[in-house]
């Protein structure tokens, strides 16, 4: 469709050129132009200058388009800061900010994911939101103040949860990506609006016919713009209605909570979720819920709210919505301060037995929320602060023996300096006491405090971890994990200037394979025999037609916990296409299933393995890992 589409705007602006050219080259005034016949022949005779008319038309919409895609590719932040969008940081006193922030991270840590940038649209008072960006590590999730102030807790929950599971299927990378494509067949219809609106305020300073020949292009860039606006609203739409249901699935799969989404949604029934932002229309394929009641039918960028509804809850009575007065919010029918704040950061102590106890029972997002509130205060902040979450990350990586920590404690004096060294070494004594379940998740929690880093000191930090990591001769999992985590999410922030090592192509897939899946079975077994067995199963599961695939050795197991081989191999299998890597994907997660146990090594390998391909993990996957 979207060839289609160039196609007719070309053919439409080379007609409109061969019009305006034929008319003033003839020497018959226009009238002559209007014979059919004559018509025909000229665009013959000029067939060359024609051709060239059309080339520059395709060329000026891929530019457009390539514009727009490089313009996106910042980060989702961008297009949440195009809508006029403020981010959240945590650093103020709304609670309803404050509760926005928590749930956002709790969905971060029980998907396993960096934390993405967070957005208040404060203008918009509709209940809506989207998620943006091309990749989980430049990821942004933005929600209007009408959802802050008109949804429970739960039902927000519901709505993140539905932007989540765009994150992890996918959609925001297509979406994103058709906003850059269809900006290109856009592009007219936006220039001819451009024109007519700017002779508005020049009408006086010109010529009636300058004013006359601006109108006239300005109308026929609008009309030529239409055939993109036609197919660029088809496209979205089609692709979009299929995207919200799976993701409205998704959601439900990841908070085990249907009624909280289908509660939400039928508040936005009962009110609305209209945008009224300039910049809503390129966006409105990515939104929660229709931000404009203007299109329907095959024009819909979202299936009927009432079908949304009945799939979550097939007792909905169509039109039944739960009726919201726009004066309406949390805040002022919580009926205090204090019972917000209660709502925002959840109540009650944590245990490390209350996270095992519930970790079988409760959906993810809850446990999430357990380890969030497991974490003390000192190391939350520093995770949120822009100066203390580079150190936080350094401190992870400092080994637990004296010898050791006294070479990295000399590295990190000579590199940090004296003061921030001593800060360092605060930190590492705080994550002492911490469960080592909970250190991967201060990663997620720090990177969009990482984020605000210029280029130059993120490859410090890498460069640095790195460093400390190689002083450890006792190597340790964890660090391996931590540096291939933060490397990934370098990787695809915007302007890092880092890049993924480049593959040995003599490596070959089935190769890399091999050594991956042997890797993965040996750190989940204390046995040659057993690791073999959740090997075998690894293969079987991507190997469907059966074919003979050699066996590694697993004796002495140590030699097959090679790291530096895991390398090579994810280097290799990291460049295959999207729909292999996830075949790969879903063989190290058979692997690591096969005995019916999950340790936290096998997890946090995972979480790595799945990062470095980039595959976020689907919520199916993250339920598993996190019992």
């Amino acid at each position: 469709m979207f060839l289609l589409a160039v196609t007719l705007i070309v053919l439409a602006v080379t007609l409109v050129v061969a019009f305006i050219l034929r008319m003033y080259m003839d020497p018959y005034g226009p009238q002559s132009v209007i014979n059919g016949g004559s018509f025909a022949a000229w665009i013959v005779e000029n067939g060359t200058l024609l051709a060239g008319v059309a080339a520059l038309t395709a060329l000026f919409i891929s530019l457009a388009s390539l514009y727009r895609t490089a313009t996106l590719s910042r980060g989702g932040g961008q297009v949440a800061r195009m809508l006029g969008a403020t981010e959240v940081t945590g650093e103020g006193s709304d609670p309803l900010r404050q509760r926005l922030l928590n749930v956002v991270e709790e969905m971060a840590i029980a998907s396993g994911i960096p934390v993405p940038e967070i957005f208040v649209l404060e203008e918009e008072q509709g209940i809506n939101a989207f998620a943006a960006g091309l990749t989980p590590a430049d990821a942004a999730i933005a929600v209007t103040r009408g959802a802050l102030e008109k949804l429970s807790r739960a039902e927000l929950q519901g709505v993140v949860a539905h932007e989540f599971s765009h994150i992890l299927n996918g959609d925001m990378r297509l979406n994103q990506r058709l906003m850059g494509l269809s900006f290109g067949i856009l592009i007219l219809a936006l220039m001819g609006r451009w024109l007519l609106y700017s002779m508005h305020f020049t009408r006086r300073s010109r010529s009636g016919g300058g004013l006359a020949a601006a109108a006239g292009v300005g109308l026929a860039f609008l009309l030529i713009g239409y055939i993109g606006l036609f197919f660029g609203r088809l496209i979205k739409a089609g692709v979009s209605r299929q995207r919200e249901m799976l993701a409205d699935a998704s959601a439900v799969q990841f908070t085990r909570d249907s009624s909280a989404l289908a509660s939400a949604l039928k508040k936005i029934g009962g009110f609305t979720s209209k945008l009224t932002a300039r910049n809503s229309e390129e966006i409105a394929h990515m939104l929660f819920s229709r931000g404009s009641h203007a299109f329907r039918g095959w024009f819909a960028t979202h299936p009927p709210l009432d079908e949304r509804i009945q799939a979550l809850d097939p007792s909905f009575t169509p039109g039944d919505y739960t009726k919201v007065d726009a004066t309406f919010s949390v805040a002022a029918d919580s009926g205090t301060a204090a019972l917000v704040h209660s709502l925002a950061s959840g109540s009650g102590t944590v245990s490390e037995a209350n996270i095992l106890a519930t970790a079988g029972q409760s959906a993810p997002h809850e446990v999430a929320k357990d380890l969030r509130l497991a974490i003390p205060d000192e190391l939350y902040h520093a995770a949120h602060s822009r100066e203390s979450s580079l150190l936080l990350i350094l401190a992870l990586a400092i080994g637990d023996e004296e010898r050791i920590r006294v070479r990295q404690d000399s590295l990190l004096e000579q590199q940090l300096g004296s003061a921030r060294n001593a800060l360092c070494g605060k930190l590492r004594n705080e994550l002492e006491n911490l469960d080592d379940k909970l250190k991967l998740p201060l990663l997620e929690l720090a990177m969009p405090a990482l984020k605000q880093r210029p280029a130059e000191q993120l490859e410090f930090l890498s460069t640095l971890l790195k460093r400390l990591t190689d002083i450890n001769t006792n190597e340790r999992l964890f660090d391996y994990v931590l540096l291939r985590l933060l490397e990934s999410y370098l990787w695809d922030l915007p302007n890092s200037g880092m890049k993924p090592p480049k593959a040995r192509r003599s490596l070959s897939p089935n190769t890399a394979l091999v050594a991956l899946l042997r890797c993965v079975a040996a750190y989940g077994h204390d046995n040659s025999t057993a690791a073999l067995a959740a090997f075998r199963s690894g293969i079987a599961s991507i190997n469907k037609r059966k074919s003979r695939v050699p066996e590694p050795r697993f004796e002495p197991l140590a030699d097959a916990r090679n790291l530096g081989d895991l390398d090579g191999a994810l280097a290799r299998l990291a460049v295959l296409k999207p729909r292999v890597r996830a075949r790969v994907l879903a063989a190290v997660l058979a692997c690591i299933r096969h005995d019916h146990h999950i340790t936290l090594a096998e997890h946090e390998l995972f979480r790595g393995i799945a990062a470095t391909l980039g595959c976020p993990v689907p919520p199916a996957a993250a339920i598993d890992l996190d019992v």
